[in-house]
């Protein structure tokens, strides 16, 4: 029998989820971070049960179809609930539980945020509070996991509910005025009688806000933070890149040192560990910056970042609520993707599914690194600010622009009644939590490297081969310039070499098609293969720099801007769309796009 938790939007369900069963679940203080059901087992003693952690709603009135999903399972799978309130937004949280009542659910309640509203001096009557509901209350804490066993033994005794039959017309019902006025009078009553003492008002967030959601110094600290975000991304992580670097070669001699067949080590060395170790040494980087991402939710600025944008989306006809799914499409289209679930029109949630993928997700951080730094030189601007840190937020600035003029130009020609208004009532400020920040480090780490390595590995192995063979002695050295890789680069040529590109780059460009980071393994397996002793100790963005013009590289940077070089963002596409057409236009349109920023970028940079 499945246990669901049920509750508006960033009420910490979520994390409540986690700390029930172990579970590493996104969590953020960020309203829309779920978007679909999710489940893990939960323990105690010998007996397991299924936890299950549906996406937010205000209302069995839905708009959108994440709280579809949650109202279908009320009112088709029945199952018993755990309803998770808002001790610091109690009146509000409130209104979903009475609706729950009315079915015939008599939950558990689950007074999140509790600590935090006993610091700002709420006291609650738990027993008056019981008593009113005809439920029982646990106040729960899940950043540090006071009431949780207690929560978690009291949900073990949950038996399976009995729905009141809904009349007909209830949908219809739910949506009059005199129900709303109607049900918020009875919770004005419950709270008269449960509010032994009040919560004092939240003056330091008033304060903040004044300064981070005003209308012109806002966006100059946006300015500052994500400046400050690249600015750490370069000179934090690269001890860290220089320690796995050096790591990465020393493997690579131990390996060579043993291995006598040269076929054999060559694989070894050069396809398999010279291909990955290229892209691992990226990984603090992209570790950084979901940890920046981290902070940023928790701090609960995100959610300031989406008010202030708002203004913005709306004039180019997106509507409000998108910056939510773009936002997140910085650390992945794929979520950001299921995130568009959160808007109400369905030509809304296309246009924005479209535009996601212009958005500077983490796997192109790699690629972007290792370009800025063969083009940008490692100095110091206006005394302080480094170079490459500022053309790197460049390359974050200018897609999201992009994405939002596209979007501007869809809307022309996928047209609907008017944008929707940004709706999102702005979290608390709250400390950044270290065990998020421990899970972000761990999970994303896994998922670089097994689910990246795995695809890097392939294609590296893949290249090594193509770059390898034919050879007319197994013995001897490789003619790249006569390989298989070498007639797919020219193969292609016609269609790349208007863009700068040569043979090896296209090349590379062919497995990156699977996925945008492959591109860095590609390159380092290729001239790893092709080098000598002196290329060897010479950096790939030294060896790029050295072996292509300044129109080449900016041409090949405009590419992955606008490329859409990500398998698994097709397949979530055509998953979210229901069909095959999404898909197609934005891969059509993407590519086009590309191709013809590319073909102007390097004509004018090489003009000049």
């Amino acid at each position: 029998m499945s246990i669901a938790l049920v509750g508006m939007p960033n009420v910490g369900k979520t994390a409540l989820f986690n700390a029930l069963t172990g579970s590493f679940q996104k969590v953020a203080n960020f309203p829309g971070v779920t978007v679909e059901k999710k489940s893990a087992s939960m323990t105690l003693g010998s007996q397991t049960k299924e936890l299950v952690d549906l996406p937010g709603l205000y209302s069995m009135d839905i708009a959108t179809l994440d709280e579809k999903v949650t109202r279908d399972w009320l009112l088709k799978t029945q199952s018993p609930l755990v309803v998770v309130l808002d001790a610091t937004h109690l009146k509000k949280s409130l209104y979903i539980l009475m609706q729950l009542l009315d079915l015939g659910y008599r939950p558990l309640i689950a007074l999140s945020q509790i600590d935090q509203a006993s610091k700002r001096g709420l006291i609650v009557d738990l027993e008056k509070f019981s008593s009113l509901t005809g439920c029982q209350v646990h106040p729960v804490s899940a950043i540090d996991h006071s009431g949780v066993e207690a929560l978690k033994a009291a949900i073990f005794q949950l038996e399976q509910p009995k729905i009141t039959e809904l009349p007909i017309d209830y949908q219809k019902q739910i949506k009059t005025p005199h129900y709303v006025r109607e049900k918020f009078k009875l919770i004005d009553g419950w709270l008269s009688q449960i509010i032994i003492s009040p919560l004092k008002a939240e003056t330091l967030t008033a304060k903040l806000d004044s300064y981070i959601l005003h209308p012109i110094w806002g966006f100059f600290i946006l300015f500052a933070v994500l400046l400050i975000v690249f600015q750490a991304l370069f000179s934090w992580s690269a001890p860290l890149q220089d320690l796995i670097e050096a790591g990465v070669g020393l493997l690579g001699q131990v390996f060579a040192g043993f291995i006598t067949h040269p076929l054999l080590r060559s694989l070894v060395v050069d396809g398999m560990i010279g291909g990955v170790g290229s892209i691992v040494v990226f990984l603090p980087q992209i570790l950084f910056l979901f940890i920046f991402l981290q902070v940023l939710e928790d701090l609960g600025y995100l959610s300031r970042v989406a008010f202030l944008l708002d203004g913005l989306m709306r004039r180019l006809g997106l509507p409000g609520k998108a910056i939510v799914p773009l936002i997140s499409g910085h650390a992945c289209a794929i979520p950001a993707i299921m995130a568009t679930r959160i808007l109400d029109d369905r030509r809304e949630r296309m246009i924005s599914m479209l535009v996601i993928p212009l958005t500077t997700c983490s796997a192109r951080l790699p690629v972007f690194t290792l370009l800025v730094a063969a083009l940008v030189p490692n100095v110091l601007v206006a005394g302080f600010i480094n170079a490459q840190a500022l053309v790197m937020l460049a390359l974050y600035v200018f897609p999201m622009i992009t994405s939002l003029i596209v979007a501007a130009i869809l809307r022309k020609v996928l047209p609907f009644s008017a944008p929707s208004m940004l709706l999102m009532e702005m979290p608390p400020y709250r400390k950044p939590r270290l065990s998020a920040i421990y899970k972000t480090l761990i999970n994303q780490s896994k998922t670089f490297l097994s689910n990246a390595g795995k695809v890097i590995l392939l294609f590296s192995v893949i290249i090594w081969f193509l770059v390898s063979f034919p050879r007319t002695e197994m013995n001897e050295a490789p003619q790249i310039e006569n390989s298989f890789a070498a007639d797919i680069g020219r193969a292609v040529d016609p269609i790349f070499s208007p863009l700068g590109f040569d043979w090896k780059l296209n090349t590379a460009l062919i497995p990156a098609f699977g996925a945008r980071e492959v591109l860095v393994s590609a390159l380092g397996t290729v001239y790893a293969v092709e080098g000598d002793e002196d290329e060897q100790i010479l950096g790939l963005s030294q060896i790029l720099a050295r072996d292509y013009s300044m129109a080449t590289l900016l041409s090949l940077i405009v590419w992955f801007v606008f490329a859409p070089q990500c398998i698994s963002t097709f397949a979530i596409l055509r998953k979210e769309s229901g069909g095959y057409k999404i898909p197609v236009i934005m891969l059509t349109y993407t590519l086009a796009l590309a191709w013809v920023m590319s073909f102007l970028t390097y004509s004018l940079v090489a003009f000049l």
